[in-house]
């Protein structure tokens, strides 16, 4: 087997593991590093972190090998599951093997696409609802908002109940996700017992949560009610004995309680952080926003739609392209090397760590010209087409990647064009760029921000108009 290593930076003082220099950049300004070693030593970078073997790989063919075409030898870092572990227990993001084929497969139930008509109806009612508040108000804080509607919207379509808005619940779910990730990444931690601030929080945090969610279940099971959501699967899976039998031999209570955690957490927090940066972006170019009603007018207007006005979907491209600049999933989890193997012309010792931002490879020239720039018009059809495939991957890729992608992105279609046809935002031009962000679990703005709307006025729809897409043609 070839013995090269990658090139990366010089490790210094690496015989007595103290490698404290890559360990801070890498902890304090993520991305600036990774951008900086890739940059200069290419698409496979190797350096140390104390006792681990660290590979930052940057390329979509090799990243395909990691997360799918050989992705047995590569399981999540088991020192990042049993992080997670605390937070949600052993659901679906910590799980390994046939376990989490199991609960894969049950999941996958809830995300077919036969259902997305019924997300869709239950998210019309609660943006309708938002703008319909929206009316009385001239600027709005919109990770605020965003972080209100996708709470109503989980809990009505996954948990089938009204959630009004409920600050404290946001803020644990906030506050887990952030302490999972400096855990993750940090050399050392405290134990969970001692009585500091941080863990006085992250304990406040889970027992809120907790309750939260054991009130749900004991309600539907007291309820004796059954409605076809993701916490009526968990409650009567069908089986061949008894489908109505709560608890069947593959869910215990605790393993149905740590399911709704990973869904609540990873669904709710990474989906309203996510549309307060598309909607900051939209807010800032009236052009797109222009766009994006042209093509929305039509589509909801009572005359039938031709088939150029069904050639390419204008929305869901800014969607996109928001997600290539501030993706849902920035970082992966760290892979561990099962096994020595080669990458690329590299050897890869056992018990690496391969680390994949895919911001780092949204923002590069080779795949995106311009990376800085929303444009987007790079999700036309033929642009994608001409790109390598899985350079963009906001939400992962392979066996595990995101399962609810697909909902995600109608969902956020579906509020982008619904705020639009109602509302013109504004944010000024320079906003996003001066706005520090905030690397944990989701890429967060530092401070939320404040948008201003005006209710349009009423017009027909023009159906001649089809500027939005003449780029693409």
């Amino acid at each position: 087997m070839n013995s090269l290593l990658p090139p990366g930076p010089c490790n210094y003082l690496a015989f007595l593991q103290l490698t404290f220099r890559h360990y801070f950049r890498l902890r304090f300004d993520p991305i600036g590093f990774s951008k900086k070693l890739t940059q200069k030593f290419g698409d496979i970078v190797f350096f140390r972190i104390f006792h681990h073997r660290v590979v930052l790989v940057n390329h979509p063919k090799y990243i395909h090998q990691i997360l799918v075409s050989d992705s047995a030898n590569f399981p999540k870092m088991s020192r990042i599951r049993n992080h997670l572990r605390q937070a949600t227990g052993d659901g679906l993001l910590v799980t390994e093997g046939k376990r989490w084929h199991q609960q894969r497969t049950a999941t996958q139930r809830i995300f077919r696409s036969q259902r997305m008509s019924f997300f869709a109806s239950i998210a019309d009612q609660h943006i309708g609802e938002m703008l319909e508040r929206w009316e009385s108000h001239s600027t709005i804080e919109i990770e605020s908002e965003m972080t209100l509607l996708t709470q109503r919207i989980m809990g009505d379509g996954f948990f089938g109940i009204q959630l009004e808005s409920e600050p404290e619940v946001a803020e644990a779910v906030r506050v887990l996700s952030d302490s999972f990730h400096d855990e993750s990444h940090s050399i050392f931690n405290l134990p969970d017992w001692l009585p500091t601030p941080k863990k006085r929080q992250k304990r406040r945090a889970t027992t809120l949560l907790r309750l939260k969610l054991r009130n749900i279940i004991d309600h539907r099971i007291a309820s004796k009610g059954r409605r076809d959501d993701y916490l009526d699967m968990l409650l009567y899976p069908a089986t061949k004995s008894n489908s109505n039998c709560p608890h069947h031999e593959h869910a215990s209570p605790d393993e149905i309680m740590s399911q709704l955690l990973t869904m609540y957490i990873a669904g709710f927090h990474t989906t309203s952080v996510a549309m307060a940066w598309l909607l900051a972006l939209v807010a800032q170019s009236g052009e797109i926003q222009r766009k994006i009603f042209e093509q929305s007018n039509v589509e909801f207007s009572d005359s039938p739609v031709t088939d150029s006005d069904d050639r390419e979907n204008y929305a869901e491209m800014v969607v996109k392209e928001s997600l290539r600049l501030f993706p849902a999933a920035w970082e992966l989890f760290a892979r561990e090397a099962s096994e020595a193997t080669e990458l690329g012309p590299y050897h890869i010792p056992r018990g690496s760590l391969l680390l994949i931002l895919p911001i780092v490879m949204h923002h590069d020239e080779r795949f995106y010209p311009n990376p800085e720039e929303f444009d987007p018009t790079r999700f036309c059809r033929k642009t994608e087409s001409a790109r390598p495939p899985d350079t963009w991957i906001p939400f992962g890729l392979g066996p595990h990647q995101c399962i609810g992608q697909s909902l995600a992105l109608q969902q956020m279609t579906q509020i982008l064009t619904s705020v639009i046809l109602r509302f013109q935002l504004t944010l000024p031009p320079d906003s996003i760029q001066k706005t520090k962000v905030v690397p944990k679990v989701s890429l967060r703005p530092a401070k939320d921000f404040k948008i201003a709307i005006k209710p349009r006025i009423p017009q027909a729809a023009d159906r001649t108009n089809t500027e939005a897409l003449s780029s693409c043609q």
